[in-house]
């Protein structure tokens, strides 16, 4: 059986792990911390829980990413949907809160910013709805191999005519030399001309989505970030770290194991590839195949 490590307990490692686990490899996963989720963990203190760093989740709308992974591993969500995501302070007082209802939100938006924003929610929600279906394709990102590239092409190509085929409205018609554009300028160049106080509003959310503004944000990042709303949102019952202990369970109940305290300091390489890893504490996990969540080795 071959023998993966994971290192990083945060979702994604954690995702990974689980589903390699199910598929019957042997699986151990490897944490610096005393508790799973990373940026998305929740800690005690005090007799109080407090979220790491994130607050809201999203992906549970039907068919969405987290809806999908948990029929998958047979995980029931502890989640209630939020009816606001958020709502944004602009410096002349005003208050907009990003309703996760389209009709809500589009009054709220219209009323805010007046009906010359609508093209630059439209391209958000339209370019949004590109990538996130590209993603639940399970279109290889980033491409590594050449295959890969074509596969790229081919999915992103195939979705834009099925969007443009369903574009109930008729209006602007998907065009792929627009989209290849936006992956090489900001979102900025969306909201040219367009009222300031929408994009304060934009660079608010961004700030939180993106850690950049529109300046500096990537336009097809930027779009799928700020579509977090759209994407189911919702509350976790205690805290949003308990998706990674769901997670983990799942490692663990699939027969993969999760180690904390454990902080990975070097991979041991052979000839053909990955041998083991090592951790601070001195110890040593043969592995046959390596995945890194996002995180460095000390």
């Amino acid at each position: 059986m071959e023998r993966v490590v994971v290192i990083g307990a945060g979702i994604g490692g954690l995702t990974a792990a689980a589903l390699l686990a199910q598929a019957g490899l042997d699986v151990t996963v490897l944490e610096a911390h005393v508790y799973p989720g990373g940026c998305a963990g929740t800690f005690f203190h005090g007799g109080y829980r407090f979220d790491a760093g994130a607050t809201l989740a999203a992906g549970f709308e039907p068919g969405g990413g987290m809806t999908r992974l948990g029929a998958a591993l047979g995980i029931t969500w502890p989640v209630e949907l939020a009816a606001a995501a958020l709502a944004v302070h602009l410096p002349d007082g005003a208050v907009v809160t990003r309703w996760t209802d389209p009709g809500r939100w589009e009054a709220e938006r219209r009323a805010a910013f007046g009906d010359a924003g609508e093209a630059f929610w439209r391209w958000q929600e339209r370019t949004a709805d590109l990538l996130w279906r590209a993603a639940l394709d399970g279109v290889p990102w980033p491409p590594q191999t050449p295959g890969e590239w074509v596969a790229l092409a081919a999915a992103g190509l195939g979705i834009a005519v099925r969007l443009s085929a369903h574009d109930e409205a008729g209006r602007d018609p998907w065009r792929l030399p627009g989209i290849a554009r936006d992956a090489f300028r900001p979102a900025a160049a969306h909201l040219t001309g367009l009222p300031a106080r929408l994009r304060q509003y934009v660079d608010g959310q961004l700030l939180i989505a993106a850690q950049a503004t529109s300046e500096r944000a990537n336009a097809l990042y930027a779009a799928a970030s700020l579509d977090m709303p759209r994407r189911g949102a919702a509350h976790v019952r205690g805290g949003i770290g308990q998706i990674a202990v769901l997670l983990a369970d799942a490692v663990q109940r699939h027969g993969g194991q999760v180690h904390y305290r454990q902080a990975a300091t070097r991979v041991e390489l052979g000839p053909a590839g990955p041998v083991a890893v090592e951790t601070a504490k001195g110890a040593r996990f043969p592995a046959d195949a390596v995945v890194f969540n996002p995180m460095s080795l000390s």
